[in-house]
């Protein structure tokens, strides 16, 4: 596995190398007739299982669509149309059998230009993770930037619930990697050609936005014949080590990977911080982060200092003068070194260094980390960690003082 982990890497440059000629070369727009023959796939998914000692390969995809209602009387327009999204999928006892099998069931040639990129089933996750990633580096239509989810469950399901909010499943899903991830805080946003990098390091391990099925609540149901019942959510991470999925973060611990390896700068995150039994809101805006490794007498260690800013927009009976900001910062700063704290003893539990702890060593001091060998896994896992966290409240709104409301008479 490892020997194909390296050959990925430099097929996956000379892949996007060609497709870069093509788009300097290359010029001319399509004729309708052109586009008429092709089905525009929007996002695809790859599950996998054995049955009785053979490999079972399901590959889906959703193919781009339009419908629309002719007017019932005479001289009225048509109502306007509107883009769908149709699932179509198929089996086989390899991947590219699977893929055939959905292709013969379309109409017209599959194209992936458009593709936002594609959802791994769990399984496939943790048994062929490298070979889909090499399947999916050597297709001449893949692009730098399409996304990657791995699914809690068959990726297949995923694809069925569709999109909310009459917006398409695929754009919704890109979107929300793309804008929202990690500026909510529910997860982070993976893109093909980091996932190879990371995949591929030899110094750090890789995750990706997990992506699961949730029940609508009745008053989020669409109101239809027959009312969607469920949607997916993005929210957590799933983790790999050694190019295989070995576990997940709760979204707690999905922030903790944010603190520890991400500049955040476009918040809000919303974390709810508790302080002589009154909860409130911590809304952290931006956040930096160093991770200092340490080498002493042979002993590695990691010194980290995270540094955020926030705001309390609602005081819930607290007052928030500046002696009682002054008090509550230190709160907060407990509340999010226990929350990065998890995640680190999380990362150890699984034996994957997908923190970077181990690439922040390498940097620093190769002859040290050159000399674990293959065991750096393991020095990363007994490696002690320093947190420290420093978090300021920059703004209260404007009312700094607990809201006094008149008694009513007597």
């Amino acid at each position: 596995m490892n020997k194909l982990l390296k050959k990925l890497r430099f097929k996956y440059i000379g892949t996007f190398s060609v497709l870069l000629s093509l788009l300097l070369f290359c010029s001319g727009c399509w004729s309708n007739k052109e586009v008429e023959t092709l089905a525009f796939v929007t996002l695809s998914s790859f599950d996998y299982t054995q049955i009785n000692g053979q490999d079972v390969w399901t590959a889906a995809t959703l193919v781009l669509g339009t419908q629309g209602s002719q007017g019932q009387n005479q001289g009225k327009e048509s109502s306007p149309k509107v883009n769908t999204e149709q699932l179509f999928t198929g089996q086989g006892s390899t991947m590219q059998d699977a893929i055939r099998n959905y292709s013969a069931k379309l109409s017209t040639v599959p194209f992936y230009g458009y593709a936002t990129g594609f959802i791994l089933g769990e399984e496939a996750a943790k048994e062929k993770a490298p070979e889909i990633i090499e399947h999916y580096a050597r297709f001449p239509q893949t692009r730098p930037r399409d996304i990657i989810l791995v699914a809690k469950g068959e990726a297949k399901e995923i694809l069925k619930t569709g999109g909310t909010m009459n917006q398409l499943f695929s754009e919704e899903t890109s979107q929300f990697i793309d804008l929202k991830a990690t500026n909510t805080g529910k997860s982070y946003g993976m893109y093909f050609y980091k996932f190879v990098s990371w995949l591929t390091s030899t110094d750090r391990d890789a995750v990706l936005p997990q992506i699961k099925i949730m029940p609508l609540e009745s008053d989020n149901k669409e109101s239809e014949a027959n009312p969607k019942t469920e949607a997916s959510i993005i929210e957590g991470l799933g983790v790999f080590q050694a190019g295989h999925l070995v576990g997940w973060l709760d979204e707690e611990q999905t922030l903790g990977f944010l603190l520890l390896t991400q500049k955040i700068s476009k918040g809000p995150i919303s974390i709810p911080v508790q302080k002589d039994g009154t909860m409130f809101n911590y809304f952290l805006s931006s956040s930096t982060y160093k991770v200092k490794p340490v080498v002493t007498n042979g002993e590695i260690s990691y010194q980290v200092t995270i540094q955020t800013k926030g705001e309390i927009d609602e005081n819930n009976g607290l007052r928030l003068t500046k002696e009682d900001i002054e008090q509550l910062e230190p709160v907060i700063s407990e509340k999010l070194k226990k929350i990065a704290t998890a995640t680190v003893n999380q990362a150890k539990t699984y034996k994957a260094d997908f923190l970077g702890f181990s690439e922040k060593l390498h940097h620093k001091d190769p002859k040290t980390f050159h000399a674990l060998g293959s065991e750096w896994r393991e020095a990363f896992v007994k490696a002690s960690v320093e947190i420290n966290v420093k978090a300021k409240i920059i703004s209260t709104g404007r009312l700094k003082e607990k809201l006094e409301v008149n008694p009513p008479n007597e």
